[in-house]
């Protein structure tokens, strides 16, 4: 075998493997997904070069067109797909700029097949030199085949300047610069093949390299709403296993301000907004400390999770003593005018992760979820309300006394409740 037809499967291989190895990096990703395909069929097309000999050369040409064509087709159609992230308006104009482009491309497509078909002496011979293509083959294939890149060029300036996600924009940016050495492969001789190819793929694989960076430093940057044993949970196990939806005992921590809205309708919406950061923070850093997750920022209001995602024995312990910790740091801190009260409620719910409206929410659904938001209502500023199965389950450093609080909402008068202290 020659060195340039080792050249030929060296570089196919290199891009097969580029394409799985995106595929399996980034693969719940559409996007990522039609780019994968892309590089495969590259790839499968260059692995076909070194059968070109004998009869074989026809029907070698033949799926080496097919592939080559399908790969110009997949990788607008990654493109295409990277402008439903941009507004509205300049992403339905690239959509169909693409799509246009794509029939363009599939119309390249079957001239060539026509041209194998009618001419295949022609079609199959190569000419020595830099340029492969003949002038009347220039003449044929050279308008259709520029107008379709000169459209999905035009649609990705769009994206560009539409500010697509940033990351997707990375790899835009990257194939930007590929595309005349990737395009050149169609039209350059046999021998610069490899070349012209090898440049444009590396120029375009940086850019994916960056784009998988980009999107790692995101995943990282969840961290910080996620306890300490959630994040360590995702990168040990993966993100399906925590979302798994099942059914289990957690405890329920609900806690708001008193006095908000009274507060917020008398002040400067920034001046609010910053007392809200505050308290979120403050809440956040003691709930992490006691390994509970927080599911909902409401207004003044803060759900927290211990059992859920991560299993806990003693999470009714954890619960109590979060709740014990956010009123009691937090009272002495407000503004003056607010105050702060809590609930805390146990028992089976759902948890896990369902899907609405084009994203995943990680819910627990449970009545221990509604009693820790009635528990809270009916706390008063700088006390703590428990349900009696929260009780039941707490140990001797926590002492509690009952409270009468009248019919909760959706409960009746058969709640038992406590006011919990520190003992």
């Amino acid at each position: 075998m020659s060195p340039m037809l080792q050249h030929f499967l060296l570089l196919g291989v290199m891009t097969l493997v580029a394409g799985l190895m995106f595929f399996w990096s980034d693969r719940r990703s559409p996007t990522s997904r039609a780019l994968a395909l892309c590089l495969l069929l590259i790839g499968a097309s260059l692995l076909l070069e070194p059968f070109e000999s004998g009869g074989a050369q026809w029907w070698v040409e033949l799926a080496g067109g097919f592939g080559e064509t399908a790969a110009i087709v997949v990788g607008m159609e990654w493109a295409r797909r990277v402008g439903l992230t941009a507004a509205e308006r300049p992403g339905r104009v690239a959509s169909v700029l693409f799509r246009v482009a794509q029939g363009l491309a599939l119309l390249f497509g079957a001239m060539r097949l026509g041209y194998l078909l009618i001419a295949p002496e022609a079609a199959t011979s190569e000419r020595d030199g830099l340029i492969a293509l003949r002038g009347y083959e220039w003449a044929i294939f050279a308008p259709v085949l520029g107008t379709s890149a000169l459209l999905a060029g035009i649609a990705i300036l769009i994206l560009l300047i539409a500010r697509a996600d940033p990351a997707e924009s990375i790899r835009l940016r990257a194939f930007v610069l590929a595309a005349p050495f990737l395009l050149a492969g169609l039209v350059v001789g046999k021998a610069w093949i490899p070349l012209v190819l090898v440049v444009g793929l590396m120029i375009f694989m940086a850019g994916t390299v960056r784009y998988l960076i980009v999107q790692a430093q995101r995943a990282q940057a969840l961290d910080r709403f996620l306890s300490p044993e959630v994040a360590r949970l995702v990168k040990l196990r993966g993100l399906d296993e925590v979302l798994r939806r099942d059914r289990r005992e957690i405890s329920v921590v609900v806690c708001d301000l008193r006095g908000f809205t009274g507060y917020a309708r008398e002040r400067d919406s920034a001046d609010v907004v910053g007392v809200l950061e505050r308290y979120y923070d403050a809440v956040g850093e003691v709930a992490f400390r006691h390994r509970g997750t927080i599911k909902d920022h409401a207004g003044d209001g803060v759900v927290i999770l211990f059992g859920a995602p991560v299993a806990y024995a003693n999470h009714r312990e954890r619960a109590a003593s979060c709740a014990l910790e956010i009123v009691a740091g937090l009272r002495d801190r407000l503004p003056p005018g607010l105050g702060i009260g809590a609930g805390v409620a146990c028992g089976e719910v759902t948890v896990g992760a369902i899907r609405g409206g084009g994203r995943l929410e990680y819910v627990a659904v449970g009545s221990a979820v509604n009693l820790a938001a009635r528990l809270c209502d009916q706390a008063q500023d700088g006390e703590v309300l428990v349900d009696a199965a929260v009780r039941e389950g707490l140990g001797d450093p926590l002492a509690s006394q009952p409270r009468a609080v009248g019919s909760l909402k959706g409960f009746g008068d058969g709640v038992g409740v406590y006011a919990l202290r520190s003992a």
